[in-house]
């Protein structure tokens, strides 16, 4: 996979909406946005590497390996790949492979954790709980199908199940305020074999993996300034989402965005590039995104006051018309929405809603008389542009985002139009999300999908499974990068620049959808449950999860009659016992699986605490 920079498009102009914009109704029921979230967000369990489940190869098996490619049985671990990830001693297991192949680029990787954490923040409600962050449902079952409905819910949104996975590594990446890891492995070793992740990791490093040691790691101790303000910006949202799910947590992702902040400030401001990723020199709208999450996480004036010493471009229309696109290269519309969604409290709350209101009411909108100076040009073969279809979907997660600033209640046409038009509403009723309706992309290139070890299957197309209803690993959820015009898309493993995706495609489009469902399909919020637990440790539950049994050791509170209530998310009580002494072991086996509240009384004494129930 080689990615070059791309050209400004103003996709969907003639191609769909042509020139007016009148209210139109949503293309699919209700319940195939639903479906679409669920494969779309599910799609970066399956870009998992280091020991975290991906579900795609969980339970692949390297029964038919080239011989070609060296591989060692010996270090082949069965669902797991790149073990040995670190500096030293110094572990860097985990995050995500950038695409179909298994790099994990700082480029794009700190950019979607930002970019799919602003969408749940923005739209919680348009976020559900369909499964468990190990993916047991799935896996036990055999059935990976949104049909067969065999995902477990775990209590916690899915999305932020997907996310943490990313800000555990991120937590790693960012080690202290001098130094940031912000690649693993190298694009050209990579892509010399193809099979998957876990056959890849058992050969040697020339060839991409790490039978005989550690793949490349790159860190920086500078000159990395947007990809660590968008890591600082990732967990100082993480920090404030995740605290009703797990305090500690939350803590410590707080404490990590203000050490990836001090990275900011004391190293040498730059830009690094990846040879796949060629990016500008630009990052003062990263570090006002990040400034502006760490104020809206601690309320601390300081990190305000520096974000508003950043915001002289939104000033003047031509220092914030950059005439181009949300994508991982141009990150303006997400400092705009983070300043316009601090509103009153900074000086430039208003101007920032006006950025935000140039590109989504006049940058973006096809038919408006304003049309962009760059069209897409031919990628470095002559061939079509790199991943256009990343454009629009980006282009509607920012029109939602300024709805949700604008108290706007109705779907925009602009919002469903794109999203419909990549779901199969076009004329050749052709969804560009893998797995999705009945004809979508059959060969997608993403290695993992095929669960093949062949190697050269790049030429040999006809000997890859064919990804149709009848493979059951089909919903990867995997947005392709489609073509400019409708009709002319190539489905051909060899024609990266339309048939690749990868974690940024996904993340604007995910956005979308998320703010699609939280209008057409709200989750109801649970009932009666603290927003955050207390900080008091009074008390111990354990195990969390739990499937059977549930012991509560009281540490500090008050001995002597103490009741302990576990309530469901409707507020009811499902069970009530009392304990005497500092210990009980509550049998919880009947309760259905979900979300729980444990609340601990004794006297004026409240301990609380969420639980999950396998």
């Amino acid at each position: 996979m080689v990615k070059l920079k791309y050209f400004l498009w103003l996709f969907l102009c003639c191609m769909v909406y042509g020139n007016a914009f009148a209210q139109r109704e949503l293309s699919f029921d209700k319940e195939q946005y639903q479906k679409t979230l669920w494969m779309t967000t599910r799609f970066y369990g399956a870009q998992r590497m280091g020991e975290g489940v991906n579900w795609l190869v969980a339970t692949h098996e390297a029964n038919n390996v080239s011989n070609q490619i060296q591989f060692d049985q010996s270090k082949f671990v069965k669902g797991k790949s790149y073990l040995k990830d670190a500096d030293g001693d110094y572990d860097l297991t985990g995050g995500w492979f950038d695409c179909g192949d298994f790099v994990l680029f700082g480029q794009t990787f700190f950019y979607s954790s930002y970019m799919l954490l602003l969408g749940y923040s923005a739209f919680p409600e348009g976020y559900p709980d369909y499964y468990s962050e190990d993916y047991h449902g799935y896996i036990d079952s055999d059935d990976y199908t949104w049909e067969g409905g065999q995902g477990e819910p775990d209590g916690i949104p899915d999305i932020l199940n997907e996310v943490k996975y990313a800000t555990d590594y991120i937590l790693k990446a960012v080690r202290d305020n001098r130094t940031f890891y912000y690649q693993k492995g190298d694009g050209d070793m990579d892509h010399k074999v193809w099979c998957t992740s876990t056959v890849k990791s058992a050969i040697p490093i020339k060839l991409g993996g790490e039978a005989d040691g550690t793949r490349p790691i790159s860190k920086a101790t500078g000159y990395v300034t947007a990809m660590a303000s968008q890591a600082s910006a990732a967990l100082a949202v993480m920090a404030r989402v995740y605290a009703k799910y797990d305090e500690d947590y939350a803590a410590a992702c707080l404490e990590k965005a203000k050490v990836a902040c001090e990275f900011v400030e004391n190293t040498a401001k730059g830009t690094t590039t990846a040879p796949q990723y060629p990016v500008g020199d630009r990052y003062i709208h990263d570090m006002v995104a990040m400034y502006a999450e760490l104020y809206k996480t601690t309320k601390d004036q300081t990190y305000l006051r520096k974000a508003e010493e950043n915001c002289s471009w939104m000033d003047k229309r031509k220092e914030y018309n950059y005439n181009y696109t949300l994508c991982y290269d141009h990150r303006e519309d997400l400092a705009a929405y983070a300043m316009a969604s601090i509103g009153s409290e900074s000086s430039y709350g208003e101007k920032a809603l006006n950025v935000l209101k140039f590109y989504a009411d006049t940058m973006y909108i096809p038919g408006s008389g304003y049309f962009l100076n760059k069209l897409p040009g031919k990628d470095w073969r002559g061939g079509e542009p790199w991943g256009v279809l990343r454009f629009p979907a980006n282009q509607a997660f920012v029109r939602a985002l300024y709805d949700k600033l604008v108290g706007e209640e109705t779907i925009s046409p602009y919002i469903s139009a794109t999203v419909d038009y990549l779901m199969g509403d076009n004329g050749n009723h052709f969804s560009y999300i893998v797995g999705f309706g009945d004809n979508y992309p059959a060969y997608s290139h993403h290695r993992n999908l095929y669960r093949s070890d062949l190697n050269d299957l790049e030429k040999e197309q006809a000997k890859l499974p064919k990804i149709d209803k009848n493979y059951k690993f089909a919903q990867i959820g995997y947005l392709v990068g489609g073509s400019r015009n409708n009709g002319e898309y190539n489905d051909d493993i060899n024609n990266y620049s339309g048939t690749e995706g990868g974690i940024d495609y996904n993340a604007g489009l995910v956005g979308a959808l998320g703010y699609i469902n939280s209008k057409i399909n709200p989750v109801s919020e649970p009932q009666n449950i603290k927003e955050t637990i207390s900080e008091a440790k009074q008390c111990v539950l354990s195990p969390n999860p739990t499937q059977d049994y549930l012991n509560i050791y009281i540490k500090n509170m008050s001995v002597g009659e103490i009741t302990v209530e576990v309530i469901n998310t409707m507020g009811s009580v499902c069970k009530r016992e009392t304990m005497t002494g500092k210990k009980l072991t509550l049998n919880v086996s009947g309760l259905a699986k979900g979300m729980y509240l444990v609340r601990v009384v004794s006297g004026d004494e409240i301990f609380t605490k969420q639980i999950i129930k396998k």
